[in-house]
């Protein structure tokens, strides 16, 4: 059951069509990005480490992605993305 919603700001978006460039195995970073999408969907405050004030980091390898939390929204802000 997906309990949030989980929003990339664009240059997150264009963050990990670098990544995804760069890595040159897309499909690690693909089922990475949808495994973070899942984790934070379903409980980010369980998934994600707290990095500092009102900021998180989940990692996926190859992905660490940073994020906040607009709980009484119930949206998790991907702020970017990148490789491990």
């Amino acid at each position: 059951m997906k309990d949030r919603t989980a929003r990339w700001i664009d240059s997150a978006e264009g963050d990990l069509g670098n990544t995804w460039l760069l890595d040159g195995r897309s499909e690690r970073v693909t089922k990475a990005s949808y495994e973070i999408d899942q984790k934070l969907t379903h409980d980010p405050f369980e998934f994600g480490l707290p990095l500092s004030e009102g900021l998180f980091v989940i990692e996926e390898p190859p992905l660490r992605n940073v994020f906040e939390i607009a709980e009484d929204k119930r949206i998790v802000r991907v702020l970017s993305a990148g490789l491990l």
